[in-house]
């Protein structure tokens, strides 16, 4: 079956920015709270922009043969925990481990989590700097979901928190969003430890893969009703389900086959061109 083949048979209810904005609007005066004590939460990778910018920082990383020998004992960990091939040379190593994880031999909850470590033995503001070159030379901006941005703008103006949960990287997301210089409150990631001014292989808890991305989110925002929740893949899914509203921006074919787990799931239109 071809991929548009899937798509048909896995329609969801299509609804316009404009439509998605009116029922938010709806929502939020039917639940009878102040506009602060809601949020909306959009998943980045996919939601926000096309591509993903964990990724593309990770390829970056190989490609300039950038991975410090800080990660080597964390990756050489993976590839024996996952019966891969070990290697001195960490970027050699990551390559490995993401070649594997190319040909489904390397589970993706794992993947994500080493991805989000390489960047062991580099300060912060290294990694913001060298996400900002990645997105340049990846073109960022081009790639924005312009159907999502009216949305935020709405948010923005009604006084309703927006959060980004993402399972990249904290410092990429945040440095794209700075770039993009979207209205976001706050982003809940993948965080990575430091010690002594350097970032470690180490992820601090919740990882925010699948559930773990409502366990972030309630942890940061316990108090404030989940209004709308937006995502495209089906490890969006648990975070959908929690929201008031659950919106597919280009869903992936997994999350619109798994649609009837989370009830009163709508895709929104692409933007006109």
């Amino acid at each position: 079956m071809s991929e548009s083949e899937a798509s048909g048979r896995n329609a969801l209810p299509l609804v316009r920015g404009e439509d998605a904005i009116a029922r938010l609007e709806g929502l939020l005066g039917s639940l009878g709270r102040a506009s602060s004590e809601t949020m909306l939460a959009f998943d980045a990778d996919g939601t926000l922009w096309s591509g993903d910018v964990g990724i593309d920082n990770f390829e970056a990383l190989l490609e300039k043969e950038a991975i410090l020998p800080a990660a080597g004992s964390m990756l050489r960990d993976e590839a024996a925990e996952c019966g891969l091939p070990s290697a001195q040379n960490p970027t050699a190593q990551a390559r490995i481990l993401y070649e594997a994880y190319a040909r489904d031999a390397y589970p993706e909850d794992r993947a994500f989590l080493m991805m989000a470590c390489a960047f062991a033995g580099y300060r912060e503001d290294e990694v913001r700097s060298f996400a900002a070159g990645v997105a340049a030379a990846t073109g960022l901006e081009a790639r924005v979901h312009a159907e999502v941005l009216p949305i935020i703008a709405w948010a923005a103006r009604r006084g309703v928190p927006r959060y980004v949960v993402s399972a990249s990287h904290a410092l990429v997301v945040k440095s794209c969003i700075e770039r993009l210089g979207l209205p976001i409150d706050g982003v809940f990631a993948m965080s990575q430890a430091a010690e002594q001014g350097r970032l470690v292989a180490r992820i601090e808890p919740p990882v925010t893969y699948g559930a773990g991305k409502t366990e972030a989110l309630r942890a940061g925002v316990a108090s404030k009703t989940l209004l709308g929740a937006f995502g495209d893949s089906a490890f969006d899914l648990h975070l959908l389900r929690e929201a008031q509203l659950a919106v597919a921006v280009r869903p992936k074919a997994g999350l619109r086959s798994r649609a009837a787990e989370c009830t009163g799931l709508v895709e929104l239109a692409p933007a006109a061109h």
